[in-house]
């Protein structure tokens, strides 16, 4: 046990739900007009929320689990949390997510908090969204750990999140980096390495780690083995610098009945690029440019999808060509990433609408 907690009050209700194959859960809170309905409704979804949990991510480690009302937001402890005890219906589940999560994230896991605080809180976050969009049926975009990196973008606050946690100027910094960045952080892995291997590494992470207080090296490795990829280049960009993603589509030029499409690399972070080609029929074609840096690809996601393989782009080179085997006539658009799981801080230049050919222009010549 790396922390410990209890409470005691007389005016408890106490109440239990079975997790089926898992842990007996415990809900203790003071029941009034505006408990009464929210914690009652709140059991089932923590049932719902172990059970993604211990499925997705690796199984609960102990028999039980309490959730109780104390506190005026929530904080973790093995088997236990102090949670808000009243306000929305969302409210308190999306408290009593994260908190859960933190199960995983945090007391099996055991990673130092200050010092690495984004596989702490930002890995808690990506797992207890998940965890309750699975119980929604909304998919997993985590739009809004991605609106929080932006908007600290824009702020001109942001700091390398490598650093010790007291060691932020602001508490905006942190928190950004701590929960936001971490959870895109995982996101984007999944844009570079695809989501099978991804899902595996995060269990083979678990199973492998717990107890046993990984670092950043211990958990790219696992990450490393499952995909076939070298992956440090992307922890060293997202988490030791504040360089940023932006891609955009540049010239569209027609030669020999074949159009040329220039991508630009603007910002200072590479990464390997889908590019989606939509046709006038309707069809579309998905081109994978690799990074040279990968030393490998990711597997085909979308089997209904044509995808056409392009070698690796250098990260050195801030420009590179893509033929496409169709006249520009035939072409409606052609779109960076339209899965928006690069966290690309310009969305604006990633997507253009063909009107017209221009006369291809050699950028070697």
């Amino acid at each position: 046990m790396i922390d410990f907690a209890w409470a005691a009050d007389p005016d408890y209700t106490h109440d239990q739900q079975q997790v089926p194959n898992g842990p007996t859960l415990h809900f203790f809170y003071q029941k009034n007009e505006r408990t009464a309905n929210t914690w009652k409704n709140m059991q089932p979804i923590a049932v719902k929320v172990f059970q993604f949990l211990s499925a997705t991510f690796g199984k609960y480690p102990f028999d039980t689990y309490s959730i109780i009302q104390g506190g005026d937001g929530g904080m973790e402890y093995p088997m236990c949390t102090l949670i808000l005890g009243e306000g929305s219906q969302a409210g308190l589940n999306g408290v009593m997510a994260h908190e859960v999560a933190h199960s995983w994230y945090q007391m099996t896991l055991a990673s130092n908090e200050a010092l690495y605080a984004w596989m702490d809180e930002g890995f808690t976050d990506f797992a207890s969204d998940e965890a309750l969009n699975s119980i929604t049926n909304e998919p997993n975009t985590h739009a809004g750990s991605y609106a929080s990196y932006f908007s600290l973008v824009n702020s001109g606050l942001q700091e390398v999140a490598s650093q010790h946690a007291d060691h932020y100027n602001t508490n905006r910094a942190y928190s950004t980096a701590a929960y936001s960045m971490g959870a895109v952080f995982l996101q984007q892995l999944k844009y570079i390495i695809g989501d099978e291997a991804f899902y595996k590494g995060m269990k083979r992470y678990y199973n492998t780690w717990k107890m046993k207080h990984p670092e950043p090296n211990d958990f790219m490795r696992i990450m490393e083995k499952v995909s076939g990829q070298q992956l440090h280049w992307y922890y060293r960009y997202w988490i030791q610098t504040t360089k940023r993603i932006d891609y955009g589509v540049g010239s569209v030029t027609e030669l020999n009945g074949n159009t040329m499409v220039e991508l630009q690399r603007v910002g200072e972070f590479p990464m390997p690029v889908d590019l989606v080609v939509t046709y006038q029929d309707g069809s579309k074609e998905l081109f994978y440019i690799p990074l040279n840096e990968q030393l490998g690809t990711k597997p085909v996601e979308d089997k209904t999808l044509k995808r056409t393989d392009l070698p690796a782009w250098p990260w050195v080179y801030p420009t590179y060509t893509v033929q496409v085997n169709r006249k520009v006539s035939e072409i409606k658009s052609i779109e960076i990433d339209p899965s928006q799981r690069m966290a690309d801080i310009n969305r604006k230049n990633n997507l253009k609408a063909i009107a017209e050919a221009k006369a291809f222009k050699d950028p070697t010549q």
